[in-house]
């Protein structure tokens, strides 16, 4: 059975969107119903109402207010621009859904206890219709380049498990990452960590 992550998803135009799959601790498109009352007419029959759909894309995410370019500072600069989106649950799996959302600013603070990381809720409303491909073939990372975490590439695609599995990524840069960089295998946690040292893909965070 299919699992939450791991997965992509990405907000603004091709070339200048945001990857926030590193943020995001949940996330669910939803589509809701509405149907409007039916109406009988004068001979006694009667119209079934008409059935429209909204939709939403919602969850919970870590804020980074700590970067101008990202996710928390766009949504305060721009509150209700609409920007494309896509959105791959798991990228072994490789089903998407890409469409268009209207952002909203997202909340800033934390209502949990000090020291705690800063998350917010959020509920973006998703154009009608937003494109579900739901015959794409998985996406196998094929290169990934150093951060904390970095990426891999192409967007979308699904990682190698860890290091050892790593063998035909390509890395970038292609000298010794610096400390603390590194980036998520599909296993959870540490055991997925991994970096390049220069010379081939090494466990865990580079030192």
């Amino acid at each position: 059975m299919p699992v939450f992550g791991p997965g992509t998803l990405t907000i603004g135009e091709v070339g200048a969107e945001i990857d926030v799959s590193c943020l995001v601790n949940n996330a669910v498109l939803s589509a809701s119903p509405t149907t409007s009352d039916p109406t009988t007419k004068l001979c006694g029959t009667q119209k079934p109402g008409a059935t429209t759909y909204t939709c939403t894309l919602s969850g919970n995410l870590d804020i980074d207010p700590d970067d101008p370019d990202g996710i928390f500072c766009l949504s305060w600069a721009s509150p209700g621009e609409e920007l494309p989106f896509l959105f791959i649950p798991n990228s072994e799996v490789g089903t998407s859904a890409a469409g268009a959302l209207t952002l909203v600013p997202l909340d800033f603070g934390s209502t949990g206890a000090y020291g705690d990381d800063m998350t917010a809720d959020f509920e973006f409303q998703v154009l009608w219709k937003p494109v579900l491909d739901c015959n794409a073939a998985p996406i196998v990372a094929t290169g990934a380049t150093a951060g904390t975490p970095g990426t891999w590439a192409p967007s979308g695609s699904a990682p190698p498990a860890d290091a050892a599995s790593a063998t035909a990524i390509v890395a970038s840069p292609t000298t010794a990452w610096t400390t603390g960089q590194y980036v998520q295998g599909s296993t959870a946690g540490v055991g997925g960590e991994m970096h390049w040292d220069g010379a081939a893909w090494v466990a865990g965070r580079a030192t």
